[in-house]
Formats: structure tokens, sequence, C-alpha cells
């Protein structure tokens, strides 16, 4: 009877916060117009403790997203999403993560030559928009940190993936910025044709801190790009090969599989996911990353793996996607203001505030 009573209270605490936060920044209610609320919540056990409440309907969408792109969910526990989503020590509602992908930079006063490549003028505006912006850059193992457990990053963040082999670019290009910024660059390497000299100078890179390589196929080539055709030994060698060879020349094991071309099938993710790998980024331009939602096309979706199949905004276009990631954020944090209460209704009251403990971050009640 006692505990009975004792979770009444906390379920009419939370409720009560949340309805004076909802309220508060919505309608900007007086402390006066919250009394009536108040004083019904008090006397009305019923309106906290309903039974049998259907899991929140959490379905963001917003006008952002191209035609066939839809915002996918990866996490099926209403109640594992809903403990980190609101319990203590996450992020903060509405935190947005761009993925862009690089290839090419080049020199000051030239015209790129391939559709992948940006003028270093242009680099330098994107620089400067996503710190007027207020992004950070993240390593790939705060995103998976942050996609999985909801774990803090910077409210509005970014991710730099250098393709392929290009450590002139990185030198020339991105070492200024990230020693100004404090921020940090990922580099999808192709490791199979790398020389001794070419991983010496990757080393002393990794030296400072400021790279994270992961791994981008063997040998990616024309014969080696990944579909339904290609033989699955070369598949294998193209997604565990890199494993040994990273770990062996920098000491630490790759965590992201950048699909090399951009191409994929589901043999190879469910591959990629034995083989250790616990995020794959594509090369399509879908839109911005929020925790337990990724706008995936409907090839992505296929694959029935979300976190396998990211997306990643090209640098031709950086500029623009960086401002849509902020809007998408505001209306994101909107979105979840206004579902709020919905949540903790059923948090509270169908979940008991407990959820399966997990050893990377460990589970405890909401407070």
């Amino acid at each position: 009877m006692e505990m009975n009573q004792r979770k009444r209270r906390d379920r009419k605490e939370i409720i009560i916060q949340a309805f004076s936060s909802q309220f508060a920044r919505t309608a900007r209610l007086s402390f006066l117009l919250m009394l009536p609320l108040l004083f019904l919540l008090s006397i009305t056990p019923s309106l906290v403790s309903a039974q049998g409440i259907e899991p929140p309907d959490h379905h963001f969408t917003t006008r952002f997203l191209r035609t066939g792109v839809e915002g996918t969910s990866y996490i099926n526990n209403s109640c594992q999403y809903l403990h980190y989503q609101w319990g203590p020590g996450r992020a903060e509602p509405g935190t947005v993560v761009l993925p862009i992908m690089f290839h090419s930079i080049t020199k000051p006063g030239r015209t790129p030559q391939e559709n992948t490549a940006i003028t270093a003028e242009y680099s330098a505006a994107i620089v400067r928009n996503a710190k007027n912006l207020g992004f950070e850059t993240i390593t790939t193992d705060e995103l998976i940190q942050f996609l999985k457990y909801n774990a803090p990053i910077p409210p509005r963040s970014m991710i730099f993936i250098v393709d392929d082999r290009r450590l002139g670019v990185v030198e020339d290009h991105f070492m200024p910025v990230l020693e100004e910024n404090d921020w940090t660059v990922t580099l999808a390497y192709i490791t199979g044709v790398a020389t001794d000299a070419e991983w010496e100078h990757l080393a002393k890179l990794d030296a400072t801190g400021r790279i994270d390589v992961q791994a981008h196929g063997f040998l990616h080539n024309g014969s080696t790009y990944i579909t339904e055709f290609t033989p699955g030994d070369v598949i294998e060698q193209e997604i565990k090969a890199p494993i040994h060879l990273i770990q062996e020349h920098l000491g630490s094991r790759p965590l992201a599989f950048i699909w090399p071309g951009g191409n994929f099938t589901s043999r190879a993710v469910n591959l990629a996911v034995d083989s250790g790998y616990q995020v794959g980024f594509t090369a399509y331009s879908r839109g911005p990353l929020m925790f337990n939602w990724i706008p995936l096309g409907e090839a992505e979706r296929a694959m029935l793996n979300p976190l396998m199949v990211l997306p990643r905004a090209w640098s031709t276009a950086a500029y623009v996607n960086l401002e849509e990631a902020a809007a998408i954020s505001g209306q994101y944090m909107d979105f979840l203001e206004n579902n709020k209460i919905t949540e903790l209704l059923y948090y509270y009251n169908e979940c008991s505030g407990i959820v399966p403990d997990d050893p990377n971050f460990p589970s405890h009640k909401m407070e």
C-alpha cells in the first residue's frame, strides 16, 4: 500500500512538472491560473494512474525531407526509448547531428573538376556558417553513444567525413581549422592500397588527436563495389580486412563502415554487423540525425537496420544543409515538448520507471 502511494506521488509530481513546463512555455500562464490544475491533480489520482495507456505515437516529420524520405526509429521498446529520451544525464531535447561527406577541395582560385569537389572558398564558408550556427564536431564513438543511448553531445553537432585517401586535403584544408576550433575530422580510409609510408603519415596525424580513422573498404574499386552480384569473398574482404589493418597500424578498432561508392546490400549489412561495426554511412543525402530518428529512403529502410545506413550531406550543399539541420532541430524540440506529457504518462504507468540494464549505460529510474 505504502509503495503504491509513493508511486502515485511520484507520477503526480512528474506530471505536474510536465504540465507546468508545457503551459509556461506555450501560454505563459501565471501561477494563479495553474492553481486549479494543481488542485485537480491532487484530488484525482485517476488522472495520473490510468491503466492500459497506448504507447506514444512518436512520428515526427518535417517539410525539409524530400519525397520518399521518412524519419525512421530504431529502438522498438517504448520504455527503453523513453528512459533514454527523458532520463537524467542525456542529450538536450532536439540535439541534432549532421554528417558531411567531403572529397576534393581545390586550391584557392581554382574551379572544381569533379561533382564531389568544392572550392577552398566554399569550404571556408561552410566552416563560418557552422560556427555562426553553433555547430561543433564529434567523433564516431561520440555519435554512436548518442544514437544508442542519447548520451550528451553538443546540441548542434556535425561529423566531417573525408572519403578515400586524401591526406593532402586533411593537412591543407582541415588541420588548421581543427586546431583553431578544437574540432576533429573522420577519415573514411581505403586500407588495402595504403603504403607503409602512408600508414606512418596517418599515425602522425592520429597522434594529434584530431583525426578519427574508420573503414571505407579494402580496395574500393570498380570490381569490388558491393552489389547483389559481387562474390561473397570480395564482400568479406572489403568489410573485414580493414579491421585488422587499422588496428595494426593505429591501435584502434574501426567502429564505422563507410560503404564504398555508397553501395550496400542486406547480406553486406548483416556481415558488417557480425564483424563488429556499430554504424555505417551511405552516400545518400537525406537529412540530419537525431536520437531514435534517422531520415531514410526506401532503399535504406529495406535493410531493416537504420544505424548501418546513415545518410550524409554532400559538401557541395553543406552550407544549406547546416541551416536545414538547425531548423529541423528546432522543430523536433517543439515536437518533443508537445509530446512530453503523454510520453511521461505512459512511462510512469506502463514502465514502472524501470528498463533492462545496459552495461554500457547503466539504467536507473528517472528523477
